[in-house]
């Protein structure tokens, strides 16, 4: 097959057609008066090359593109160059290496045959023409591009350009000879083979060479690059190595590069790090090797290191703590309630099934001080196999405390959480975080977010540190945070905190806790033995009544540790060998007791009623007090109230006034007696809604001149149209009361559910009045009560009703029901 040509071909014209061998070449392009050397290995082309070695018998030497099978014949274009064979040598098998030279162009126009080998029929060219003066200019560019060409690329001989120079007369020659000599494409050679048109062909070859010197200037650029960093990098080691022998001479001991050396082994050898850890690990190593041990920066990248790598990067305990040793642990460790216990058995399962990944919200703890959070904490750790980390937050007011100080400033280090988990040594710990009421005062947001950030399982596995630079994975960090009360949780944590209420311990659960926990460690802490000091229910009982008012441990804990420390002195002075403590010597250790407990009244009087109270430090027996004296119709009240508890209160007397007639007080006496209500202990503030029933009572007392039991406690809000509504608190109220020696109490029916948390020997011994309105509470605690009013009134109602449907009986009825109003 002839790949034809592109351009017009100016064929010289002739009666006859000679005929010659077809030579296809693949891997060069021959140019008139050019050698190239080919490797020739097909047996058709061995037969050709054998019959024309003697150098005389001349054949068509044409380029034949990669594009056929060994099958078929090679597609030849149809401009070639008749060549002969100048030198034959063997080749590796069965080839020869040829050297062939080109005469002169030749045109093929057709293949007479292709076996032995390709035989084609062709005609000859025209001779050129007088070059231009175009031509001549062009002459001159080539030869410009390429003396640069060959100043830049070592490749090329400079011989070559003075072969250029000798031949630039001869055009054809000399474009021919740049083609043939500069690396173009096979198919760019054979499109300047085939351009017979001397300026068309310098045109195109200044193409290609403008396409070759671009190509090597990119190269040159390169290699100038490469030779540049490499000469620099001998440089610098070099000069390393001179400075490594002046100082050899000095006698330094190359304590930066050992200590480079140290912290690379520690990188490579450190298991689960992180690749980013490791990259920047890496730089700083390097970074080390190059200072002084004399300078600042040194001191600053050493200590930067040891930090990296002193985290525990990757370093997690397994999962494979059992739910039921977890629950057994829980139980023997922390006394408190089940429902607590159960929570937190729920969560750790969801982390169990999870590979130890949280991903709910961050349980938070709301409790007074010695309620047993950090009981809490440490039984969940030790049931868990976890290091246990307790930290404070508390005064904490930048985010630099939370999230560390760039390392450009002096002093700079990790933030707390970071330097924490440096000292636990492990990514997973429990992490209790207290004093989250006393975190951050001024209330910047943006430092509520820093310590939300590290916190929030949903963003703190890349929790990145200012100071350490790369992100660290806080995800496994079980965090457990704790607060005085709902209200001093600040805004930006309460969606994301799941919050549990630790209730205060009453007096029997109190006494359980320091036989079984505090009484034993206090006892190891000060030296002295079980025989040696013992305290019985009695004694413990009246510390906590008398010495201590807190619904935690913490105070009873430390009136005890006095008495331990009072005990270690007499042990070692040898004055006594064993201690009882006993109600006639308590005092002389704890000094005379601190408070008074509130005790039920003697006999039942008018406007006193005991009420009961939820403070921070547990439940409270607190007695209002009310009269009425002559005035306008006011309500006066004393005692540091609330808003919300005077609102209550004016709700109650609105009540009483409306329920006169029940009560059998005059309407008059709303407007003529003033009424003084007075809550005790004026010094403490109070608030809140659940002395309204209480109020309500004392204000029917006085205005009705009826006394009030003074065997029952009473709590629970009011409306306006006297229902009794749930209050919190019951346990520690009813414990309260227990605790005053009464044993009736009076609460809401819908708390009747909180029942169920109170000790079974309150539950024995206490009678409880489930109340829904506040009428029923004035039959219970007004003595002389009878509701005869309210009983007719009753049936009044009922008659009118029944009037409606028989009208001759509605007078009857009617007169019959106000008789017994008149008479009274």
């Amino acid at each position: 097959m002839i790949i034809g040509s592109k351009e017009r071909l100016p064929i010289l014209a002739s009666d006859r057609e000679e005929k010659f061998p077809v030579l296809p070449l693949r891997t060069g392009v021959l140019f008139p008066g050019m050698m190239l050397t080919i490797q020739v290995g097909r047996h058709d082309n061995l037969l050709l090359i054998e019959q024309s070695k003697s150098g005389k018998k001349q054949f068509i030497a044409s380029y034949s593109p990669p594009r056929y099978s060994e099958s078929e014949p090679a597609p030849i274009h149809q401009v070639g160059v008749l060549a002969v064979v100048r030198d034959i040598r063997p080749g590796p098998g069965n080839s020869e290496i040829v050297t062939i030279e080109g005469i002169k162009r030749i045109v093929i126009s057709k293949i007479v045959q292709t076996k032995p080998y390709i035989v084609a029929a062709a005609n000859y060219l025209q001779p050129h023409d007088k070059a231009s003066r175009n031509v001549q200019v062009k002459m001159d560019e080539v030869m410009s591009v390429v003396k640069e060409i060959t100043g830049l690329d070592p490749t090329y001989s400079p011989e070559q350009l003075n072969v250029l120079k000798m031949n630039r007369d001869e055009h054809s020659l000399a474009a021919d000879m740049v083609a043939s000599t500069y690396h173009f494409p096979l198919e760019a050679k054979q499109d300047l083979l085939e351009t017979v048109n001397l300026e068309l062909r310098f045109e195109r070859l200044l193409n290609y060479l403008n396409a070759e010197l671009s190509r090597v200037v990119t190269a040159h650029n390169i290699n100038a690059n490469v030779q540049k960093n490499i000469e620099e990098e001998q440089k610098r080691h070099f000069l390393r190595q001179q400075l490594h022998e002046i100082r050899k001479l000095l006698g330094e001991d190359f304590a930066e590069e050992k200590e480079a050396a140290r912290i690379r082994n520690i990188i490579k050898n450190t298991p689960n790090m992180p690749p980013e850890v490791v990259a920047r690990g890496t730089i700083e190593a390097d970074r080390l090797s190059q200072l002084s041990t004399a300078s600042a920066e040194y001191g600053v990248t050493k200590n930067y290191l040891d930090w990296l790598l002193a985290l525990p990067w990757g370093k997690c305990k397994p999962e494979d703590y059992s739910m039921s040793e977890v629950e057994k642990v829980l139980s023997t460790e922390y006394y408190g309630p089940v429902s607590l216990k159960e929570q937190i058995l729920q969560r750790l399962s969801v982390r169990k099934l999870l590979g130890g990944v949280n991903e709910g919200p961050t349980l938070c703890l709301i409790g007074a001080h010695g309620t047993g959070i950090a009981a809490i904490a440490k039984a969940i750790a030790k049931a868990m196999g976890k290091e246990f980390i307790r930290i404070s937050v508390g005064g904490i007011s930048e985010v630099s405390e939370i999230k560390g100080m760039p390392r450009t400033f002096l002093g700079a280090m990790p933030g707390k959480i970071i330097r924490a988990l440096r000292d636990a040594g492990t990514c997973d710990p429990v992490m209790l975080i207290e004093d989250i009421d006393y975190f951050n005062i001024e209330n910047d947001s943006s430092v509520n977010m820093a310590l939300l950030e590290a916190i929030d399982n949903r963003v703190n596995s890349r929790f990145l540190d200012n100071y350490i630079g790369v992100p660290f994975d806080l995800s496994k960090v079980v965090f457990i945070c704790s607060v005085r009360s709902y209200e001093e949780i600040p805004e930006q944590f309460i969606p994301r905190f799941e919050i549990i209420e630790l209730p205060g311990y009453i007096e029997k659960e109190k006494i359980v806790i320091t036989k079984r926990y505090i009484i034993p460690k206090l006892l190891k802490k000060h030296g002295i033995t079980k025989t040696e000091l013992k305290f019985t229910d009695r004694i413990l009982a009246r510390i906590i009544n008398h010495y201590t008012m807190e619904a935690g441990l913490l105070g009873l804990s430390q009136q005890l540790e006095k008495i331990c420390r009072k005990v270690a002195l007499e042990k070692v002075s040898k004055r006594r060998k064993s201690w009882s403590m006993t109600e006639r010597n308590l005092e002389t250790y704890l000094g005379p007791p601190v408070y008074i407990p509130e005790k039920a009244e003697i006999q039942p009087e008018i406007g006193i009623a005991a009420g009961l109270a939820w403070t921070g430090a547990g439940g409270d027996l607190m007695f209002i007090e009310g009269l009425k004296m002559k005035g306008e119709g006011q309500i006066f009240t004393t005692g540091s109230l609330g808003e919300v508890m005077k609102e209550s209160i004016q709700a109650a007397y609105s009540y009483v006034r409306s329920k006169a007639d029940m009560l059998g007080i005059d309407f008059g006496d709303f407007s003529d007696f003033d009424v003084h209500i007075h809550f005790p202990s004026g010094a403490i503030p109070k608030d809140g809604p659940s002395a309204g029933v209480t109020v309500c009572l004392v204000i029917a007392s006085v205005m009705a001149e009826r006394p009030i039991r003074n065997d029952i406690a009473m709590t629970g809000e009011i409306t306006l149209r006297g229902k009794v509504l749930s209050v919190g608190g019951i346990k520690e109220k009813v414990s309260a009361a227990f605790r005053a020696g009464i044993y009736n109490v009076a609460i809401p029916k819908e708390n009747q559910k909180d029942l169920k948390d109170l000790p079974k020997e309150i539950l024995r011994k206490t009678k409880f009045t489930l109340i829904e309105r506040v009428d029923d509470l004035f039959e219970l605690c007004l003595l002389d009560f009878t509701p005869s009013s309210y009983t007719l009134e009753k049936i009044f109602q009922e008659e009118i009703k029944k009037a409606k449907k028989k009208k001759p009986r509605a007078t009857k009825s009617k007169t019959k029901a106000a008789k017994p109003k008149s008479k009274k």
